[in-house]
């Protein structure tokens, strides 16, 4: 796909998202960017604020902000959108006045009088109270300018001014970067590391492979104050993507590691486990001695020892002189990443409670829901002959990559089948999930937090992996599909309905959340639910739904935006406490007679599910026949002969084994071809491999 034509798609996308409301628009890329910058590590949650003020001499802005407790960094994001139809020029000028703004905004936030003089449902206040509560504690800002335009080839550098005497950098998020990085496929942006400038030109390594078939590997041994360095310059972006908030580790130190470096940092290499690293690319010297050039370092174990080290250091002010680390590194190319690096963390995190593989793309569950929604049809809307299907993007890219070879006529024939405002992500399905779940503080620590959940929340992982175990995963089916799509469409028209709503200030987030939670609450209370499968069929909400959720949601912002005298004056952070939901869930509100009208009985609704279970469970029957009867009697007669040696099977397995080596013949049943797969999947992890 060209650059133009993901343009257009991405211009599309967001107009789509948006309710074709144009001054929608800007708010919905200004949280697209946020959502990639996270993804992609260089800032862990963010609250929107969408500050302006264009006095002539004193212009400031700041859109959104992120605080990084660890690195003292605090984030400023400001948006440069454009509506334009083709793509326009980011120029120097441009740059600069953005980066000016931000820079007054900064200088204006040092001012103490200037938080007081703001409204605390201002959404910048929460900004504003923080920099002036905690201007000791930033040591570093980073100013991000995000924008649709192109950047302009004559632009070579950025600004290297400080701002308020903070160490202050600077980075540019323009089209074209958003185009290489989604249209690569990649999870993240590629990061070169350098280790050229250390003595001896490069790392001291130790070659762990041999022949040209293996994985390349290196052991090596890197001091404590380079690691301490590489995660001070990139953070986040050095943890692999799917467990980097999984690991938690997040302003603590773990106790054990923090004596032996402050204590004891000659003993730190004895008893330190050490990492396990990939990377996609490594450059040595002649004799693969030394390593000189890292590409895409992702520390997939060992997070906690990289963040304790960098920790010490920085508010301990220990010596890292003495501290060695001993890392093992794996060069993985990205097309092999998805199906070896969950292994590598499932075999290296033993002590997560939660399999680190459920975060990863390749997982059945999400395999699962991307053949439901590539195989169902939503019925068509009133007025509208067309079904359509709700895409899953099981990977980044995959609905714009999809896209990619087709001729325009393919191409609208491919959108008017898979409509772009029908596009779900995994974190959608994470905000969804957990708001009717009745967790709205969890789904306001942010998208990533929301899928993967932390130390004292399960997250969408978490939720998924005690529903998957619970029925061997046919609790997800195409009822439960279908529920969780009406869960879609009440979100997000909820989400309009309060951006049109006149008492609208700030904090949309936090008040859909909120408002989908209390009604799940109400429902819940008696002793109802929600039509989902009718809201489905619909493809829409009932109009006096809509009457109810935005009178809803009304009486919520009353209270996320006055928090109770010392709390916080921060409405964000009221929104991520237990606290904030309990006062909504009191909140003495009843549903209108014609919204209940709407809500069936709940033991309907259990035989809805059920009907779900059982239906899946006979499909996942004969999908086991199929897969054993077209594998064939040649592929289970080398299975039985790896198993007379490796004795890895049970009696009852091997009598079904029997049976799969004379087909066609005689083969096994629905329920025996079932047994038969895991089985030969055990067999697998245990080392049965087909070669030829």
């Amino acid at each position: 796909m060209t650059e133009q034509e993901f343009f257009t798609d991405f211009s599309q996308n967001i107009l789509a998202q948006s309710g074709a409301e144009k001054n929608f628009t800007r708010s919905i890329f200004l949280d697209h960017m946020c959502s990639l910058l996270e993804s992609e590590g260089l800032i862990s949650g963010y609250d929107l604020t969408e500050h302006k003020i264009t006095a002539a001499r004193k212009a400031q802005a700041v859109d959104a902000w992120s605080y990084d407790d660890e690195r003292s960094c605090l984030t400023l994001v400001l948006a440069d959108y454009r509506t334009a139809g083709t793509m326009e020029t980011l120029t120097k000028t441009e740059i600069g006045n953005g980066y000016k703004r931000l820079r007054n905004f900064v200088s204006s936030a040092m001012d103490p009088s200037f938080a007081t003089s703001l409204e605390e449902s201002d959404p910048v206040a929460g900004l504003a109270w923080f920099m002036k509560e905690s201007r000791e504690n930033i040591e570093k800002v980073l100013l991000v300018l995000v924008s649709n335009a192109l950047i302009s080839v004559r632009i070579s550098e950025l600004p290297d001014e400080s701002v308020c005497n903070y160490s202050t950098s600077y980075d540019v998020w323009d089209f074209g970067r958003i185009y290489r990085n989604e249209i690569s496929g990649k999870t993240r942006e590629t990061v070169e590391i350098s280790f050229e400038h250390t003595d001896g030109a490069g790392l001291p390594c130790l070659p762990a492979f041999t022949g040209n078939d293996t994985l390349k590997s290196y052991l090596l041994v890197m001091p404590g104050s380079i690691l301490a360095k590489l995660y001070d310059e990139h953070g986040d972006r050095l943890l692999e993507q799917n467990v980097r908030s999984f690991l938690q580790f997040r302003g603590k130190i773990n106790k054990g590691i923090r004596d032996t470096i402050v204590n004891e940092p000659n003993m730190f290499f004895l008893y330190n486990n050490g990492l396990s690293a990939t990377a996609e690319a490594v450059v040595t010297n002649s004799d693969e001695s030394r390593i000189k050039k890292i590409t895409n370092l992702q520390i997939v174990n060992g997070g906690q020892t990289t963040a304790s080290i960098f920790t010490a250091h920085k508010k301990e002010k220990a010596d890292l002189d003495k501290i060695y680390v001993q890392i093992k590194l794996s060069v993985i190319s990205q097309e092999l990443a998805e199906e070896v690096v969950p292994k590598i963390s499932e075999y290296s995190n033993t002590q997560n409670k939660v399999n680190v593989a459920d975060f990863f793309s390749n997982n059945p569950f999400h395999l699962r829901i991307e053949e439901l929604s590539r195989r169902l049809w939503a019925p068509a809307r009133a007025g509208s002959v067309q079904q359509t299907h709700w895409f899953y993007e099981r990977i980044r890219g995959q609905f714009v990559n999809q896209q990619a070879t087709l001729s325009p006529a393919e191409k609208n024939k491919f959108l008017a089948k898979n409509p772009r405002q029908q596009m779900l992500t995994k974190t959608d399905l994470a905000k969804f999930l957990l708001s009717f779940d009745q967790a709205p503080n969890e789904v306001s620590l942010g998208a990533q937090k929301a899928f993967s959940g932390t130390p004292q929340t399960k997250g969408l992982v978490g939720r998924i992996a005690s529903l998957w175990d619970k029925h061997d995963g046919t609790d997800v089916n195409e009822i439960w599909f279908k529920q969780i799509i009406a869960k879609a469409i009440m979100f997000r028209e909820v989400d309009r309905i309060v951006f049109r709503s006149s008492w609208y200030t700030g904090y949309k987030a936090n008040i859909v959340t909120y408002t989908i939670a209390k009604l799940s609450n109400m429902v819940e209370k008696m002793n109802l639910s929600l039509d989902f499968l009718d809201i489905w069929d619909r493809q829409c909400l009932p109009e006096q739904l809509m009457y109810q959720l935005s009178s809803l949601a009304q009486s919520i912002n009353e209270v996320l935006c006055n928090p109770p005298q010392g709390t916080t004056s921060n409405i964000s952070e009221w929104a991520k406490k237990k606290s904030c939901w309990e006062s909504v869930k009191a909140l003495d509100l009843t549903l209108t007679d014609s919204a209940q009208q709407l809500l069936i009985d709940r033991g309907q609704n259990k035989e809805q599910v059920q009907d779900g279970r059982r239906n899946q469970v006979i499909e996942e029957l004969i999908k086991a026949e199929i897969y054993v009867f077209e594998k064939g009697a040649e592929y289970w007669k080398k299975l039985r002969d790896w198993n007379r040696i490796n004795l890895n099977l049970s009696t009852k397995e091997v009598g079904i084994l029997n049976i799969a080596c004379s087909i066609p013949k005689n083969y096994p049943s629905e329920k025996q071809s079932k047994v038969l797969m895991e089985a030969e999947k055990r067999a697998l992890k245990n080392g049965f491999v087909v070669v030829g």
